[in-house]
């Protein structure tokens, strides 16, 4: 069973920052282009053999899980669409969502969602912090982010990897692992 670990709100939005700039370091070095180009390896063995991610593709779905946290921080319903759904279906939608739009779209969307959450999260009351005691919380903010960002996005500096789910992100949540 994973430890508790007590949370503040100084070093939680620190945590965010920090994997907000990777990303976007990322973003930049890859450029419109580049994240017009497939994933390695992404989609060899999917469930919906038409999709094939992507790296565009990939920014999209780390950022609406982002977005997701964004609703959940400012005490906003979910998104009605992906309620209650499997989360392999989630996660389609969310490619059929995204997939058509030029990256630099993705691009824009990523930095004013970055934007909304550091903002929503140092609007929020430091007792807010105190209450999550998860080693992953904010996982989507943090832990999801920088497993796809390693494994989709930063692939193409290395020229090596695969996002095969041999690679797991390590312990995190049930539905933080089946993305």
């Amino acid at each position: 069973m994973p430890k508790t670990v007590w949370r503040n709100k100084k070093d939680t939005i620190a945590r965010v920052e920090r994997e907000y700039r990777a990303l976007d370091r990322a973003v930049r070095r890859l450029g419109t282009k580049g994240l017009e180009e497939p994933v390695p390896g992404f989609g060899a063995r999917a469930r919906i053999k038409r999709e094939r991610w992507l790296r565009k593709d990939a920014l999209a779905h780390i950022v609406e899980w982002k977005s997701h946290q964004l609703r959940t921080l400012r005490g906003e319903p979910p998104d009605r669409t992906l309620r209650g759904l499997p989360i392999a279906r989630q996660n389609r939608l969310i490619y059929e969502r995204w997939h058509a739009r030029p990256a630099r779209k993705i691009v824009a969307w990523h930095r004013r969602v970055g934007r909304e959450v550091r903002d929503a999260m140092r609007a929020l009351p430091d007792a807010y912090f105190a209450k999550r005691f998860s080693p992953h919380w904010p996982n989507e903010l943090v832990g999801a982010s920088r497993w796809h960002r390693e494994h989709h996005l930063e692939t193409a500096a290395t020229g090596s990897g695969s996002s095969s789910r041999s690679g797991r992100r390590g312990p995190t949540s049930v539905r933080a692992r089946a993305r």
